[in-house]
């Protein structure tokens, strides 16, 4: 199983286990969330749009591409050509909102700071040829992040 299916297996654990139960949640006045709800319906991504592209060399097959957008509705896609995946509609979705809900990028963040907390978040290796993300904020606000 490869590095980045062991890590969102382990993400999709950890978050599993730090969730409150249903009645802690009406207790503080929260609406229950159904058991099977699917992630896209649950996790709240605090980004209009998130496009990365991480190059290991040179070639498509040495690139991992992850893209968000939240415009009349959610779209994902992730097309990591290092290990043969390619993930679109709900399954990618899913898998964007888990990791991107989780991300924290500030507006003021270091760019420096920004790719190293965005290849950790995706469990990418940080020897990149090339690291390119646009993100954009709720706000209409947009920033590009290069690297190398």
């Amino acid at each position: 199983m490869n590095q980045f299916r062991m890590a969102v297996i382990a993400l999709v654990l950890i978050l599993m286990t730090g969730c409150g139960s249903i009645a802690e949640e009406h207790a503080e006045g929260k609406e229950a969330v159904p058991d099977n709800a699917p992630v896209s319906d649950v996790k709240s991504v605090p980004y209009a749009a998130f496009a990365l592209e991480v190059n290991y060399g040179h070639g498509k097959h040495n690139t991992f591409e992850a893209v968000y957008d939240k415009q009349e509705r959610e779209e994902a896609s992730i097309k990591d050509y290092l290990n043969g995946a390619d993930r679109e509609g709900e399954e990618a979705l899913n898998e964007m909102k888990m990791v991107l809900s989780e991300l924290s990028i500030a507006k003021s963040d270091p760019e420096q700071d920004v790719i190293s907390n965005v290849l950790e978040a995706f469990n990418l290796d940080e020897q990149y040829d090339r690291f390119q993300l646009r993100v954009k904020w709720p706000d209409g606000t947009s920033r590009i992040y290069n690297g190398k």
